[in-house]
């Protein structure tokens, strides 16, 4: 009888590789979606490097911030934010033209709520480039990198809001990991923005209640050392 069992139950046992066979028939269509993710986040990054190109040569690099941000206005705060987070170096980041132009009069509202849009537009240029070759970096071996990698693993947008609304210098190895992750593309410029839009309207509103009293403080220290 136990020999009977044994020969009824070997056929079942030949029965279990059906969910691998299921999973087979899963395989083109998960291909296909890849392909597409892959497609969408190469077209993403030709559109950032288009629109850098577009901007840098619209803008170009004002000999004068101050005089450029007073002549251009708003639009020239909000490009600025733009070319001041993607550029790797620009003259007077988002924040600063922020403050300055607050400072000269302009409405540190919308001095602030320009920047804001402008910082995390900019900020897709890393984005994409983690995207893109986020694997092959070299920022794979600095320390503070694998660490920020570690909390966008765990906390993701929370982390890209915090480095996002404090000034500091990580936000950029912030952003490539999250794209390197394949973090959400509106998750992160909705984090992004909200942190880049409290930090601008902080810069603004400093800018216009101490950017005076600074400007005096500069000009008496010259006139001193003269």
């Amino acid at each position: 009888m136990a020999m009977q069992h044994r020969e009824t139950d070997a056929p079942a046992q030949q029965e279990a590789p059906e969910p691998s066979e299921a999973q087979d028939a899963r395989g083109p269509g998960a291909g296909v979606a890849s392909r597409r993710r892959r497609l969408f986040y190469l077209l993403l990054l030709v559109a950032s490097a288009l629109v850098l190109i577009l901007v840098t040569v619209l803008v170009q690099r004002p000999a004068d911030p101050e005089e450029y941000l007073t002549s251009a206005g708003y639009t020239g705060v909000f490009l600025m934010a733009v070319l001041g987070s993607a550029a790797p170096v620009w003259p007077l980041p988002g924040s600063w033209a922020a403050f300055i132009a607050a400072g000269l009069g302009l409405n540190p509202i919308f001095v602030g709520l320009a920047a804001g849009l402008g910082e995390p537009i900019g900020e897709l240029a890393y984005y994409s480039l983690g995207i893109g070759g986020g694997a092959q970096l070299p920022t794979h071996r600095w320390k503070w990198y694998v660490r920020i990698q570690d909390w966008m693993r765990r906390w993701g947008g929370p982390t890209i809001f915090a480095v996002s609304a404090i000034p500091n210098f990580f936000v950029r190895l912030a952003t490539t990991a999250a794209g390197t992750l394949h973090y959400p593309l509106w998750k992160f410029f909705i984090f992004c923005w909200a942190g880049k839009t409290i930090k601008s309207l902080a810069f603004a509103f400093a800018g216009a209640g101490l950017f005076e009293g600074v400007q005096r403080l500069i000009e008496n220290v010259f006139d001193i050392s003269c």
